[in-house]
């Protein structure tokens, strides 16, 4: 366990038997990936055998998000993290729809802003989604993060362009809003 979050839900590292769970089907679920690419293109084993072995490195960190009773549950990283200018992507995958609407994209969020801020030394953690990803747009201005501009007609989604919005947190921006 790398972080008990609260006494139901703790991170951890991607190991090879979520491989054997329901975490390949999530890419299939078009519910689960309606805003991002994922489900476009259906994936082997071999692919996720090659994304575990290659999920944390200099530029990726991927934690498996994980219940006391459901197990593994999603995916939440750090992504293209520059150690030059100190950004990282974020990006969440929560693959059991029994756990949406829960809070769970809150403690995990906060937990890895936290993570990177405080360990890696980032001073800038981003992240792009969809304008209709009601539950995205809401979780990033939850963690504090704010609109930072728009990608017009940027993304292709259920046979329609899109605009893709922009949100980011500055280190102090965080450390502002974490303090008691």
């Amino acid at each position: 366990m790398i972080y008990q979050l609260n006494k139901d839900y703790f991170v951890r590292a991607l190991s090879e038997s979520d491989l054997e769970g329901a975490y390949p089907g999530w890419f299939e679920d078009q519910e689960v990936c309606r805003y991002n690419s994922h489900g476009k293109f259906f994936q082997a084993r071999e692919y996720f055998r090659e994304y575990l072995n290659d999920s944390n490195r200099k530029d990726r960190i991927v934690w498996a998000i994980c219940h006391v009773v459901d197990g593994h549950i999603g995916n939440v990283s750090l992504q293209d993290i520059s150690l030059i200018n100190r950004t990282a992507e974020f990006a969440i995958l929560l693959g059991d729809k029994r756990h949406w609407g829960k809070g769970v994209g809150t403690l995990v969020g906060r937990k890895l802003l936290e993570h990177g801020f405080e360990k890696l030394g980032l001073e800038r953690i981003h992240c792009g989604t969809a304008a209709t990803n009601k539950g995205m747009k809401k979780l990033a201005a939850t963690l504090g993060m704010s609109l930072e501009g728009t990608r017009r007609k940027h993304l292709f989604l259920e046979g329609a362009r899109v605009d893709m919005l922009e949100y980011g947190i500055l280190r102090t921006e965080f450390e502002e809003n974490a303090a008691p």
